[in-house]
């Protein structure tokens, strides 16, 4: 009796979300504070996540941003962390064709999911994969997930289901990038050369930082081809230099530098 109760209270909640709302799509690659700060977003996220989430939830979308990511003009994802603890970090995912919505915490590894339309066996893979993307954008692995229904009841879920794919992580020393894999001059000079290799790991770093200090795509597309455009300038200024390892020092500094004052729009 119990199991069919519960099964109705989620089809009651189901039907209740299924319906096109495509708002949400208009803050694609925009900053997730502007998305949360929109009058309609605190309902759209109460009535789609647990009450014994929600709160958590709209605390973390509160905070420090990253932009708002929209998959096949359909589903939206929203992410930022908690004002001054930014270690706790907030998530939402919709799809705005059928109405469902799952809400996300994470905190010291444990992470907590709730949805008042989907359970803990039905989460869509469009869901699962935004979960897992926004984690590894953080260098974050769940160590345990929670799933948490609309009756506020709880049920566990492998956390080796929503880890992230694994790669390459740099040693203390660098480079960024792997040396087994080094082909070009350039690469190779890096990875012989200890000052070189941890001037590059600095440099990616650095990198990292401002890209997750700009909450809005456009800004990060920008960051990107500003580091490619600087990539291509070490390869070709330095690859044929007689002493490339001066080269390759200078061209590190000289790009540190302008990273350290970049600003979108220039």
């Amino acid at each position: 009796m119990k199991k069919l109760i519960a099964l109705l209270a989620l089809s009651a909640s189901t039907l209740a979300h299924a319906a096109t709302i495509d708002w949400p799509l208009s803050y694609e690659g925009k900053s997730t504070n502007a998305f949360i700060w929109d009058k309609r977003a605190k309902e759209l996220i109460q009535t789609r996540v647990p009450s014994k989430l929600a709160r958590d939830v709209l605390a973390g979308l509160g905070g420090p941003p990253e932009p708002v990511f929209v998959v096949d003009k359909r589903y939206v994802s929203a992410s930022a962390c908690v004002p001054h603890a930014c270690p706790e970090k907030g998530f939402f995912w919709m799809d705005t064709q059928t109405g469902q919505g799952l809400g996300a915490d994470i905190f010291d590894g444990a992470l907590r999911l709730g949805s008042n339309s989907l359970s803990a066996k039905q989460i869509p893979a469009p869901a699962r994969r935004a979960l897992i993307d926004w984690m590894s954008a953080n260098d974050v692995t769940p160590v345990s997930v929670e799933f948490i229904d609309n009756r506020g009841a709880s049920t566990s879920i492998d956390a080796a289901q929503f880890k992230p794919a694994a790669h390459f992580e740099p040693s203390a020393e660098g480079p960024s990038y792997d040396c087994k894999a080094a082909v070009t001059r350039v690469e190779k000079t890096i990875c012989a050369d200890a000052a070189l290799a941890k001037q590059d790991l600095a440099l990616a770093k650095l990198l990292k930082e401002i890209r997750q200090g700009h909450d809005s795509i456009a800004s990060r597309n920008e960051l990107r081809d500003f580091q490619r455009k600087w990539l291509k300038e070490r390869d070709t200024t330095c690859a044929p230099a007689a002493d490339i390892n001066a080269c390759l020092g200078k061209q590190y500094q000289a790009q540190n530098d302008r990273l350290m004052n970049w600003i979108p729009g220039r």
